[in-house]
This record gives C-alpha cells, structure tokens and sequence, in this order.
C-alpha cells in the first residue's frame, strides 16, 4: 500500500475517534452544567473536557476577547479552535475525499453527511443548550455508524488495520487524558477526597469514557478514584481502557504491516510490545504508588514516541508512488 494512503486511512481513524469523543465529553459536560444549575461545578466540567482536548489555554486566550464566548461553542463548533469538533471533521472529511477509492460508498457517504449536518449547525450556542444533547448525540451515532460500515462495506486488507491502528491510538490517548484531566483540573482539596463532590466527578469521568454501565457491571462498592482509574487503564474487557486499545493497536498493526520489512517495523513493534508488558502489570496498588496524573503523563508520551516511529520508520519508508 502506498505511504499516502495508509497515513491517510490512520489519520481518518484517529480524526473521527477523536470528532466522537469530543462530542462524548461534551454531552457529559453539557449535563453536569444542567445538574449543577450553573454553579461553579459547571465551569469545572467545561475546564475539564477543554483540558482533555488540548483547548483550555486557547479558550481562556479567546475569552478574553469575547467574554461571551461558551465553552461548548469553542469546543464544538469554533472555526477559531484547531481542536474544535467542526475543525477536525473537516479535516476527516478531507481526508475521505482524498480515500474515496478505499472507501465504500456508504462510509464516504456518511461522513459528508455527518460533515454537512455539523456545518449546517448555527455557530453560536449561546441559545443553544437546549438542543446540544441532540447534537452531540446524532454525531456520536454517526460515527458509530461509520466505523460500523467500515468493518462491513471495506475491503479487510490492510488498510483498514491502518484505520483501526488511527482509531485505537486515538482511544487510548483520549482515555487517558479524561482521567489526567480530573487530575489536572477537577481534583478537590484534600478534606472533600472520598466525599460526595469527588464520587461525583468520577462518575462523570466515567460517563467521559463511556464507562459507566461497564463499571457498574464489573465492580461493588464504592466508586473511588484509584478503582475507576484502574479499570480505564487496566480493564481487559472494556474496549476504551488503555490496555485493550494497546492490544488492539498491536493487533492491526501486525496485520497491517506483514508484507512490510521487519527492519522498517521492528522500532514500533517493540515500543508496543513494552507498552502492553507494562500494561498488564499495572494494579490498583502500583497506580497509587506510582500516581495516577504520572502514570497518565507517561503513557501519552509513549504513545507520541509510537505515533513518531511509525512515521519516521513506516509511512516515510513506504513507496509513494506505484
């Protein structure tokens, strides 16, 4: 397979995982800011989800100049915000434009129809909470529909396990900065640990990864935060933990690259092969002992370190023309 296509098929991947998580964590914040009834716990959330995304420094930048300026309209749909939900659909969109000869009809055809709803959507929310779950929502199903028609309208060669590989880096990063982002913004003074506004924000966190109903499923008791972030890491049966998307990546990639040179392949192999080591040795007591927001620090820099070699030493290496 060309270098082009497949870092364009992983790139895809990555864009629309990351257009479905954004509109997650937004619902989720969207929610808590209705429960909360605008008090400071609503600005909290938002900081929260723009902390995950890598926005929050650009909002406060762009607040300054409009204080009018919400978090969900920066977040979701800001022409202004490289990040935003808008931003990166145009850029997937792009992308499948590019793709269309490995792209089914049905899945290029929804991904401009999720695009052409998202652009159709007024850019000012601001009179527009009422219908932000109903956005959020058609855009979380149309994703879903996507990687669905993917896995049964796309040829299972190897470029889609470079979409998959896109999809389930993308994942794991997400899931981790979710957590890293409890930590970063949301984590209360020392007498409310363990309390009602704590418990709160973890369900929230877990709601974030789409985790809720499978925590709930899998464990008793109380809901804490080293429990919840060991589930996210750890969690062999949850398809969002950092452990399943590592296993998952390292499957696809196997896959996608066995005609490629194991001298090409062999950097990013054993970078994933540590990961996944590492991975499953992680429990409750050493995330504790090792700290969580560092533990999280440290897994998004290897994943940067997996996203770099694959670059340097497949895509870059690939031939670029037939």
């Amino acid at each position: 397979m060309l270098s082009r296509v497949a870092e364009n098929l992983y790139w895809l991947g990555r864009d629309l995982e990351r257009v479905e998580n954004i509109a997650r964590m937004a619902e989720v914040s969207h929610t808590v800011s209705v429960e909360s009834g605008g008090v400071d716990g609503d600005q909290h959330a938002w900081d929260a989800v723009l902390a995950a995304t890598g926005s929050l420094g650009l909002y406060n930048e762009a607040h300054k100049d409009d204080p009018l300026l919400t978090p969900a309209e920066f977040l979701l749909l800001s022409s202004a915000n490289p990040n935003s939900l808008r931003r990166t659909l145009v850029v997937a969109r792009a992308l499948a434009r590019e793709l269309r000869e490995q792209l089914s009809r049905e899945v290029w055809e929804e991904i401009n129809r999720i695009y052409l709803d998202v652009h159709a959507t007024r850019t000012d929310f601001r009179d527009f909470r009422d219908g932000m779950h109903a956005f959020c929502d058609q855009v979380r199903s149309g994703v879903a529909s996507i990687l669905g028609l993917f896995d049964n309208t796309v040829l299972m060669d190897e470029g889609r396990d470079w979409f998959r590989c896109g999809v389930y880096l993308e994942r794991a990063d997400m899931t981790s900065r979710i957590v890293d982002a409890k930590y970063f913004v949301l984590l209360p003074s020392a007498q409310d640990i363990g309390g009602a506004l704590d418990r709160s924000q973890w369900v929230a966190v877990l709601r974030s990864a789409s985790a809720w109903q499978a925590f709930r499923m899998t464990h008793r008791g109380a809901i804490t935060g080293p429990r919840v972030a060991t589930m996210l890491v750890r969690g062999e049966q949850f398809p969002r933990s950092l452990y399943f998307c590592v296993r998952a990546f390292r499957r696809h990639f196997e896959a996608a690259s066995d005609r490629t040179p194991a001298g090409q392949t062999i950097h990013v192999a054993r970078e994933l092969a540590l990961l996944d080591l590492d991975l499953a040795s992680v429990d409750e007591a050493a995330l504790v002992r090792q700290g969580v927001h560092e533990f999280m620090d440290g897994f998004q820099a290897r994943l940067i370190d997996v996203d770099r070699l694959l670059h340097e030493h497949i895509f870059r290496v690939l031939p670029s023309v037939a």
